[in-house]
């Protein structure tokens, strides 16, 4: 049993880990919208700086990914932070299936941030599928570990594509706030509008691979109300209930508001709140591996 003090250790890497994957998905995944992968001069300064934003979360997810094994293997030594260099322990997690996650987020890191570095137009061919291929093996990496790994390919591939749709939808929250200060009102429709129309598939696949995953891992929908890890995870889904309720209201009444009165404001504002519930939803999903297990 780990320490308190490995434990928040854990917890707090998980979390950034999560926010480096969504953030950099999500930045690269607007940039393949028409209205940005091949905007006027107007938006240029903006998909310059989606783009650096790419590369500042793929340098510090890397960075994140480098930490897994040794505060795992500080974890398991508990003797302090000396632990995180104790050779046994580093050579057991290394032998473990950690060294897989780690070699498939630096695969996918190393892959976004050469698209955002050499690629000057996103939205084509070459530049979709190699930002797909990064997507696929940052979210791959999270099937590795934790309670699918040790299920069918089956369910690691739906945790997959559950962790890709969740990235492009919370890592999308924090570019689509900006977009409401630095994109003409002309443009700023245009991408809300595209957003919009894609976030509906995004959201299908993240709810229907997120409940079959669910009926998986819970013995009972009873479980919910009287197990710990049941109880933690009823609380990520009224928080993801909350979002989608925000996202309806911007794509059916804000983004209509913008339209005809052209004031962002309304809007920028519900967005910052969305992202706010979304940074609880990652801390929440965040424990399940590492404060509330199955077992609880």
């Amino acid at each position: 049993m780990f320490s308190d003090t490995w434990v928040l250790a854990l917890f707090v890497h998980k979390l950034l880990s999560y926010l480096a994957v969504s953030g950099s998905i999500g930045a690269a995944f607007l940039l393949q919208l028409p209205a940005l992968a091949q905007p006027p001069s107007d938006s240029l300064a903006f998909r310059l700086w989606l783009k650096r934003l790419v590369l500042g979360w793929s340098a510090a997810g890397m960075v994140l990914a480098l930490l897994y094994l040794p505060l795992q293997a500080g974890a398991l030594a508990e003797t302090g932070v000396a632990g995180m260099a104790d050779r046994l322990m580093l050579q057991m997690v290394w032998q473990s299936a950690m060294r897989t996650q780690l070699l498939l987020l630096l695969c996918g890191f190393a892959t976004l941030s050469l698209w955002a570095w050499r690629f000057s137009h996103s939205g084509k061919a070459g530049s979709i599928a190699l930002v797909s291929i990064a997507a696929l093996l940052l979210a791959a990496s999270f099937s590795q570990t934790g309670h699918v790994a040790s299920l069918t390919w089956t369910w690691q591939l739906l945790l997959t594509l559950h962790v890709l749709a969740i990235s492009a939808w919370v890592g999308s929250l924090l570019p689509l706030w900006q977009s409401c200060y630095r994109l003409a009102p002309d443009r700023l429709l245009a991408l809300m509008q595209q957003f919009g129309r894609v976030a509906v598939i995004v959201v299908l696949v993240l709810i229907s691979c997120g409940v079959l995953i669910l009926l998986q891992l819970l013995d009972s929908p009873a479980a919910l109300f009287v197990t710990d890890y049941g109880r933690l995870m009823l609380l990520k889904l009224m928080l993801v209930a909350a979002m989608l309720l925000l996202a309806a209201w911007h794509k059916f009444n804000l983004v209509k508001a913008l339209a005809q009165h052209q004031n962002s404001r309304l809007l920028a504002r519900s967005i910052f709140i969305e992202m706010l519930l979304a940074l609880l939803v990652l801390a929440t999903s965040s424990s399940f591996t590492t404060v509330v297990g199955l077992a609880h």
